[in-house]
């Protein structure tokens, strides 16, 4: 009787033991998360250079002031090296050279936990993208080294304007992105499809439902909703506290003379881009 007693108080104090391990490691598991999604005050800064020109202090909060360089709203610059932005950590997208904007990123972070914790997973598949980066993407379609709808644009599509048209269902011209910014981003896939499948319409709704309370907004939402501009993507989200300043500015700066220096930039003034492609948006996101 006494060794059965003997072995019942070890049974208890394992136990016991095991309870005060799990309570520990869940404590140092949510102490780790709320770290992770709080503490960015020593992100990885990019450089030297600050191309938001002004910051000023209102209500003890860092606000971007109203005044924005050209060269920033047109992507003139490199993220990389401009002291505004922030490498993003893979943790939360499909690559180790992204950036963002600081205020962007940090609000982003919030969103991938909450999403987390409603068992959502959200990655970040393209960030900031420059003028160069643009270029690349746009000239390789118009010339026809990318296939668009299955088709080489150069030999197929000889009217410069049809073939802008063409390419301008999904890309922007270089100097007319809102990937220029730091403030957007597209989310977990650019294929339509996935937004159709049973995850993608879960990541999809949810985003809807929740983006807003961290800022973000889907500023190409249906065309039925806009009265011209890209085809709708579900995937492209962008951080409105900050879009909405760099919008009225490039509104208020950019002329067709910012919007040269790439292979088809003769067609921007005859498609009017900036009216009928960077205004035309969501208006909830304006």
């Amino acid at each position: 009787m006494t060794a059965i007693n003997f072995e019942m108080k070890i049974f208890k104090s394992s136990t016991i033991l095991i309870v005060i391990l799990l309570i520990l490691m869940v404590a140092y598991y949510l102490i780790l998360q709320n770290y992770k999604a709080h503490d960015t005050n020593n992100m990885p800064t990019a450089a030297h250079n600050d191309t938001l020109v002004h910051k000023k202090q209102i209500n003890n909060k860092v606000s971007i002031d109203t005044i924005v360089s050209v060269d920033f709203l047109t992507g003139k610059f490199n993220p990389a090296k401009d002291t505004s932005f922030t490498l993003v950590d893979p943790e939360y997208g499909g690559r180790s050279d992204m950036y963002l904007l600081k205020d962007t990123y940090k609000a982003f972070i919030k969103m991938f936990y909450a999403a987390q914790h409603d068992g959502v997973k959200l990655y970040i598949i393209s960030a900031t993208r420059n003028f160069v980066y643009q270029k690349s993407i746009w000239e390789q379609k118009w010339n026809g080294s990318k296939l668009v709808e299955g088709k080489n644009l150069a030999t197929s599509v000889k009217d410069p304007v049809k073939r802008a048209e063409i390419i301008l269902k999904y890309s922007s011209m270089p100097a007319t992105s809102r990937h220029h910014w730091g403030t957007d981003v597209d989310l977990n896939s650019m294929d339509d499809k996935y937004f159709s499948t049973i995850e993608g319409k879960i990541v999809y709704n949810w985003l809807c439902a929740n983006a807003s309370k961290y800022g973000f907004c889907h500023p190409f939402n249906s065309k039925n909703e806009r009265s011209s501009g890209y085809e709708e993507e579900k995937w492209h989200w962008s951080y409105m506290p900050l879009s909405r300043i760099f919008l009225n500015q490039y509104k208020n700066k950019v002329t067709y003379a910012n919007i040269t220096g790439f292979s088809g930039c003769e067609t921007a003034l005859k498609l009017e881009v900036i009216k009928n492609y960077v205004l035309s948006i969501n208006s909830e996101c304006k």
